[in-house]
């Protein structure tokens, strides 16, 4: 039994020295191709609107919530070199930005004991229309996103899946070149 230990970390060190070896090669090489997606940052700064409802048909809390995901997610998805919220007075210089406006489509509560339960009932729903468009009015992107959380979670799960949803949306839009700042 003595023997065998003798030999065992030499053993390691034969297989883990090659392992390692390519681990350090795959870690130098990541990098290089995740700094080229993060740099990938258009020219285009943008602006978010709240969500547009009638009074009563959106709750304040998924409103909020909509809101703030979306924030989150257009940050994180770095595809803008500024994200805006409503009413910040430093996005009025900027020249080249588009403005995110969602109107409310549908909107169906779910419940979430109900999900937990039968796995079939209870989703929650969000649905809105986005327009994004530069200042001028001409509409650069429209569709329909939806949101939902239809098994587990809390119902204001559906605001993450929504900002998540149209975050991927704008990061699949080709956008045109913004006009230069000079001829503005």
């Amino acid at each position: 039994m003595k023997s065998n230990r003798r030999f065992l970390p030499a053993t390691l060190a034969r297989i883990a020295w090659p392992a390692l070896l390519l681990c350090a090669i795959c870690l130098g090489l990541a990098p290089q191709g995740f700094a080229a997606e993060k740099t990938e940052t258009s020219a285009w700064s943008i602006q978010v609107e709240p969500v547009q409802a009638e009074e009563g048909q959106l709750p304040p809390d998924f409103s909020m919530a909509v809101y703030e995901d979306l924030i989150g997610q257009l940050v994180k998805s770095n595809k803008f070199q500024q994200v805006y919220r409503s009413g910040d007075h430093q996005a009025e210089g900027v020249p080249n930005l588009l403005v995110l406006r969602m109107t409310l489509l549908n909107f169906e509560r779910g419940n979430q004991t109900e999900r937990a339960v039968t796995t079939v009932k209870g989703a929650t729903k969000v649905q809105v229309h986005l327009k994004v468009s530069p200042r001028d009015g001409n509409v650069l992107v429209e569709k329909d996103v939806q949101g939902t959380v239809r098994f587990f979670g809390e119902n204001l799960k559906a605001t993450f899946a929504l900002a998540k949803d149209i975050a991927k949306t704008l990061d699949e839009a080709s956008l045109p070149a913004p006009a230069k700042a000079g001829g503005q």
